[in-house]
């Protein structure tokens, strides 16, 4: 794992790109100097075709941001496995098992080549802590990601 400040550092238009998405997305609700805070406590990391990035059931530690490339998001029971969404650059994911500690409720694939930026979920917790204007827009951004998602979710269920 590296520093991801270190690796946007080498592509500043890389990390403008990415911070654009980001913001207009999943993390809407945050500053630019938001922005630059959550990119230093970040490590980078990255993954290949089929490789599990966050595994079904396991309890999430961190928040994934995808930099580059796309994962499936899959939930497997019995009767086999089926595809929930895809996420792209500037998408979120693992915020539900990092938010309760609980198990996460589907596995997160690489599909092809991914780069990701990995923020322990302790450095957020103290992040929020000590910055409560930073905590209402991180939280209330990702209030409205999960929101977009349950009502796509929805509509898998009733088969539309």
């Amino acid at each position: 794992m590296t520093n991801a400040s270190q690796i946007l550092a080498w592509a500043p238009h890389r990390t403008e790109e990415l911070k654009h998405k980001a913001m207009a997305g999943t993390l809407n609700q945050l500053s630019s100097n938001d922005w630059e805070t959550l990119i230093g406590k970040a490590e980078y990391r990255r993954y290949t075709f089929n490789d599990l990035i966050l595994a079904q059931g396991a309890v999430g530690e961190a928040l994934f941001i995808i930099t580059d490339g796309e994962v499936r998001v899959e939930r497997s029971d019995a009767n086999g496995t089926w595809q929930l969404a895809r996420l792209g650059s500037g998408a979120v994911f693992g915020e539900m098992s990092m938010l309760d500690r609980s198990g996460a409720t589907a596995n997160v694939v690489a599909d092809g080549q991914v780069e990701i930026l990995t923020v322990p979920g302790r450095d957020l917790d103290a992040l929020t802590a000590t910055d409560l204007g930073f905590a209402g827009r991180f939280y209330k951004s990702l209030a409205t990601t999960l929101s977009r998602r349950l009502r796509a979710t929805n509509e898998i269920v009733r088969g539309r």
